[in-house]
């Protein structure tokens, strides 16, 4: 059984490495621009940064996990110590059991991960506030004119070493014709409202009007992104139950021979955790409620009991391939 557990804990480790890398690539390929943008500071592009490995790493543990489980315990099956432990008086759901411990320091990591993401997904104009603090500074230390572009935003700092920064762009909707500078900003975490400090604003047409004001709040701005709807520790919990799910069901299906081959022990690892992301993506878009939120697992659970069901029952090529081989 050490085996065993040693077994599951690496290859949890390793798939989630793996999938952490892909997403790492695939976030650089994002982040990339801006850091070869010289508009924008590399500080300036850290909050985005965050963001991204934050997500790379909640998917590589959210999938990488129960996969994991899948193939250590598909190896445990080949091997035959499956049914010598059944011999023993020890069922396959008690074999599972045994993966609790590990499972449980998986998911308070996987939570401590989908928190700080569900922190930046539910407010993504916090982010945006950071981005552009972070963009000020750099601008105070400026010791040539030049201006820092803030991503995801349309406002510009315009920096010179004998005057304070100011920061330029235009409003969204039905102002877009206007020119705003201000001192500073605040984005609200929906992305709905801005607060501007020290705000001059320039409409040029029908006739060009300049108005200034200490503070201008700009609200009911359509939103330049999307917020999470599902509270941060709620987005913690919700990953860390239906990752200990999915890997339980998929760990118990495969030790009951749902899989005769490491890729689909993979298949049935994967299975699960995919269509949980995807009703949760579904969800998040829906603006639904908290309640319907539940409907995560159920979706994770529905599709390991099917693939597991339904997969042993496939003729696969590669099924064919290894049993072939294994004749021989």
């Amino acid at each position: 059984m050490d085996r065993f557990l040693r077994s599951a804990r690496t290859a949890s480790l390793v798939a989630s490495g793996a999938i952490a890398l892909v997403g790492f690539v695939a976030g650089a390929v994002r982040l990339l621009p801006w850091l070869l943008d010289p508009a924008v500071p590399i500080n300036v592009a850290l909050p985005f940064a965050r963001g991204l490995v934050a997500v790379a790493l909640e998917a590589a543990l959210f999938v990488g996990w129960p996969v994991g489980c899948a193939i250590a315990c598909f190896e445990f099956v080949e091997r035959g110590e499956s049914r010598v432990a059944q011999s023993l008086g020890e069922r396959p759901l008690t074999t599972v059991g045994r993966l609790l411990p590990q499972g449980l320091a998986l998911a308070v990591l996987l939570g401590g991960v989908a928190l700080v993401y569900g922190t930046d997904a539910n407010a993504p104009g916090r982010v945006a506030t950071e981005l552009v603090e972070s963009a000020h500074r750099s601008c105070l230390r400026a010791t040539a004119p030049t201006t820092y572009a803030i991503p995801f935003t349309d406002l510009t700092w315009l920096c010179a070493p004998d005057r304070p920064p100011r920061l330029v762009g235009s409003p969204s909707g039905a102002m877009a014709s206007a020119v705003v500078t201000a001192r500073d900003a605040r984005i609200a975490g929906d992305f709905r409202s801005v607060e501007l400090d020290d705000a001059r604003m320039l409409f040029a047409s029908p006739s060009e009007i300049s108005i200034h004001v200490d503070t201008l709040n700009l609200s009911h701005m359509t939103p330049w992104a999307r917020a999470s709807t599902l509270p941060a520790p709620l987005r913690a919990a919700l990953f860390a139950l239906t990752a200990w799910l999915a890997a339980s069901l998929s760990a118990f299906a495969v030790m009951l021979r749902a899989a005769r081959t490491r890729i689909a022990a993979i298949f049935v690892g994967a299975s699960g955790p995919l269509a949980a992301l995807g009703s949760l993506r579904w969800l998040e878009q829906g603006s639904a409620g908290l309640g319907a939120f539940v409907l995560v697992p159920v979706a994770c659970a529905l599709a390991c009991g099917s693939v597991g069901a339904v997969l042993p029952r496939l003729r696969l090529p590669w099924a064919a391939a290894s049993t072939s081989i294994g004749a021989r």
